[in-house]
């Protein structure tokens, strides 16, 4: 029996939490438990509520001036994404803000907005396409200047300078950042020649970010029939974009790795089927020859010789006796023609006047009865060569007339 190892079993764990969205950006309310500030700046705590606990952590680029009156005990609002450390093997929230009294307007639009994508089914896993293997044309949608384009540049030249990559400049925040990045979207998604988008740009705050949350941008991404990666903000940021899209990336250089295949790779790939390729053609090889040499092995040529010559010989009796057959056929057809043809020269009349006999005719009958002949009248001597006509004056019957 086949047992998965510990390693598998936590990272099927991760991975599935990973993939699902609702796990990435949760929002939370919960009493602070065993709050703790490591020397890096980073807070350690434990969320719980009558029931329930959960690890939680705040890195200190998200800080701010949010933990300045929490303390241990305090009942607050997180916004996070659940994670799974691979070492320990543990559930933790990575958080990314933290309220002392509830959450803000904006994160309750957000999740408003969020719910009512969600109905509508802009984020359904089973509408989400697959990225191709091997996409040689990129669209890339950011703005034109920044360290994102940067980046996306850099790793597609590491990987494959060979991809081909169209720019669609965008404006990445403000209050009309939506609208033209929504028909950004729909103008690459119309381009047949590309094979993945990438939405791309770097970290900010809720409000910086916040076009691409717009349901305008959501729809955009969901009726692309091109396949879409997101990479907005840090990899702890969580727009709507990123739940419509087919990919989400943590980062724009994460992104640019997932579309841009490797020249290096496509290399080996190739080597290892070119390689694979010649060994299922030598076993082939190998097995037509070993068929081979079992067929010659039943045959043996000797004894084949042998199989000829019998059955040239049986060939050569079965012509000597069909010739004779038919010779023996030919013969008594030709004595049966002869005796047909003796009958037919006895039976024709011509042979009988020659040897001195003649027709008669009287009265246009001919006569094959001697009491046929009327007296007194002409009668007809039909021989070869003519006719003679005489007069029948007497007829005597033999065996009558006292004969």
């Amino acid at each position: 029996m086949k047992y998965a190892s510990v390693t598998d079993v936590v990272r099927r764990i991760k991975a599935n939490i990973d993939k699902d969205y609702r796990l990435q950006s949760v929002a939370m309310e919960g009493n602070i438990m065993g709050l703790k500030r490591a020397s890096q700046g980073h807070y350690y705590m434990t969320l719980c509520d009558a029931n329930c606990s959960i690890r939680a952590i705040l890195f200190r680029s998200r800080v701010g001036r949010s933990m300045e009156q929490v303390k241990d005990g305090d009942h607050v609002v997180v916004i996070g994404a659940v994670n799974v450390y691979e070492k320990g093997g543990t559930v933790s929230l990575i958080i990314e803000r933290l309220f002392s009294q509830g959450i803000g307007a904006l994160q309750a639009q957000y999740e408003r907005i969020k719910n009512e994508l969600e109905e509508k089914g802009y984020f359904s896993l089973d509408h989400k396409k697959d990225i191709p293997p091997f996409p040689w044309q990129i669209g890339v949608l950011t703005s034109k200047t920044g360290a994102v384009l940067h980046d996306i540049y850099k790793i597609a030249a590491e990987r494959n300078p060979y991809v081909w990559i169209q720019l669609y400049p965008i404006p990445v925040q403000g209050e009309d950042a939506a609208p033209k990045i929504a028909a950004a979207i729909e103008k690459a998604s119309k381009n047949t020649k590309l094979d993945v988008l990438i939405l791309a740009r770097g970290g900010g705050s809720l409000e910086d970010l916040w076009c691409f949350n717009d349901p305008l941008v959501v729809k955009a991404i969901y009726t692309s029939p091109i396949p879409i990666i997101t990479a907005i903000g840090h990899e702890t940021d969580t727009t709507l974009a990123d739940y419509a899209a087919d990919v989400r990336a943590a980062t724009p250089t994460h992104a640019a790795e997932l579309a841009f295949p490797s020249i290096r790779d496509i290399e080996m790939n190739l080597a290892v089927y070119s390689q694979r390729a010649y060994e299922l053609l030598e076993a082939h090889i190998a097995k037509w020859q070993k068929e081979v040499d079992q067929l010659k092995a039943c045959i043996q040529p000797r004894r084949y010789t042998e199989f000829l010559s019998l059955k040239q010989e049986q060939v050569r009796q079965q012509r000597q006796t069909a010739a004779q057959k038919l010779a023996l056929h030919i013969a008594r057809k030709q004595s049966l023609l002869r005796e047909t043809q003796a009958s037919l020269e006895a039976m024709n009349p011509c042979t009988l006047v020659q040897r001195g006999y003649g027709q008669l005719e009287q009265s246009g009958r001919i006569i094959t009865k001697i009491t046929q002949i009327k007296t007194n009248e002409e009668l007809q001597i039909q021989l070869v060569d003519g006719c003679v006509k005489t007069d029948v004056k007497e007829v005597d019957i033999y065996g009558k007339n006292n004969r």
